[in-house]
């Protein structure tokens, strides 16, 4: 795609929505140009973007690009995420210079408003770090160039440009992982769609959205499982696509969108490594779908001692060729299904303890660990030499899969949450789920193998 089939005209069409009004293509390019000389009036050449208006954000990305600075973006927009990141900053260009005391800061509001600037894109070659933790809690950098954005862009558009139109795009992730960068800041830019700048918090801001037109729903697992109300939800009609990605949705979620909502969700695989490598949608068949690639995307199954590890072949992975994802996969005649980590070593449970339920108004479907008895439970755990690896419970006559309760509830990082499907008092169903992330905002639950001896 050369720039004009990316759409980077300077004109009148509107950009970036937000509370203070609408930014035209036009004015969004002066704006980068703005910070261009602004940049290039600094010595600084690692620069954090830590920007929480996605518009800024993305001026700043491509300033920063346009100057051939290297882009860092923290796991989280606080000093204390670049100090613990260990990137080496020489300077923080933000709309929240208050919080970045300590650093060379350039406030994007003091940059000069400049009188015309044409459309620029960044050389394929800029580098931009994101950082990332995944279940660890360590800060990890995973290098990118820009050419792998673009492309990856590209793809995205050819996938699914047709079916978007000029959707409003609206999200309810941060704009400074690698999903949220390119869903709902560089594609919209690349491609010229119209593009809200505060994430919506709440089922109700996204109904606001659909006031300025048509929209498109950039999601995760976490948003859209605990929709109580899908009536708070925008109109069906008024949705062209909903996309979710950082895990798959559970079962039961997407099932309750399609038939409560009408939408079924495009859920995206992938990681900040691999870039975006498939995709699935339920439709009105019960069974789960299976992944396809994205456009571009070529993939590989390949032995090793816990099963087939699913390799990935594309312009978006942070290596050169094949590159390694972190999952085992089974092909199938119209795809593959994921069937749990690779690289998760074996836990042996060789202990269980009884803990009792503090919730005498509903013991029956709710549960409740006192604390101290938690804390009892750690200090027996720790005399033993044992460590706690997880929590059990049982779901009656309701599939062993993990309830909106189960997720709101969840809060031991790197545990394993384990329910068997209790039919007509028998238990029949167990599985296991892992809560990976680091705050209540990512958390999130990937299935994990279980095998019962």
């Amino acid at each position: 795609m050369n720039a004009r089939a990316l759409d980077l005209g300077a004109d009148e069409r509107v950009l970036a929505l937000s509370d203070h009004g609408a930014l035209d293509r036009a004015g969004f390019w002066r704006r980068v140009q703005a910070l261009s000389a602004a940049i290039a009036a600094r010595p600084a050449r690692r620069w954090a973007l830590v920007c929480e208006d996605s518009g800024w954000f993305a001026a700043g990305l491509f300033a920063l690009g346009n100057c051939g600075r290297t882009i860092v973006l923290p796991q989280a927009p606080q000093a204390g995420s670049l100090d613990s990141s260990g990137a080496g900053i020489d300077a923080v260009l933000t709309d929240r210079p208050e919080n970045f005391a300590g650093f060379s800061v350039l406030p994007v509001a003091e940059s000069a408003t400049a009188t015309s600037a044409p459309p620029r894109l960044p050389d394929d070659q800029v580098q931009l770090e994101f950082y990332t933790s995944g279940s660890t809690g360590t800060a990890k950098c995973v290098p990118k160039a820009f050419a792998q954005l673009r492309l990856e862009v590209e793809a995205l558009e050819r996938q699914w440009g047709g079916l978007l139109g000029q959707a409003v795009m609206a999200g309810t992730v941060p704009h400074y992982h690698l999903y949220g960068v390119l869903f709902r800041v560089l594609w919209p830019v690349l491609s010229g769609r119209p593009f809200l700048t505060s994430m919506c918090m709440q089922p109700a801001a996204l109904r606001a959205a659909v006031v300025r037109g048509d929209c498109a729903i950039v999601s995760s697992p976490a948003f859209l499982s605990r929709i109580a109300d899908y009536g708070d939800l925008p109109p069906p009609g008024r949705v062209r696509a909903v996309f979710s990605s950082g895990a798959p949705l559970p079962d039961d979620a997407a099932q309750r969108l399609k038939e409560r909502w009408g939408h079924a969700a495009i859920e995206v695989y992938g990681s900040t490594e691999t870039g975006g490598v498939a995709w699935r949608a339920w439709t009105d068949s019960e069974d789960r779908p299976l992944w396809n690639p994205i456009e571009g995307v070529v993939t590989d199954l390949r032995e090793e001692a816990a099963g087939e590890r699913l390799w990935v072949k594309s312009g978006c992975t942070w290596e050169q060729d094949w590159a390694a994802t972190g999952d085992l996969a089974r092909r199938r005649a119209d795809g593959f299904e994921l069937l749990g980590r690779a690289d998760d070593a074996a836990i042996r449970v060789t202990s269980l303890l009884r803990a009792g339920n503090t919730r005498t108004d509903s013991a029956h479907n709710r549960y409740n660990i006192a604390p101290e008895e938690l804390i009892a439970a750690q200090r027996q755990a720790r005399n033993s030499g044992l460590d706690i690896v997880g929590f059990y419970h049982s779901h009656p006559d309701h599939p062993a899969q993990w309830s909106r309760t189960d997720f709101a509830e969840a809060h031991w990082f790197g545990c394993a949450y384990v329910i068997t499907a209790v039919a007509k008092g028998k238990a029949a169903l167990t599985n296991s789920f892992l809560l990976n992330g680091t705050t209540e905002e990512d958390k999130r639950f990937e299935p994990q193998p279980i095998a019962i001896e």
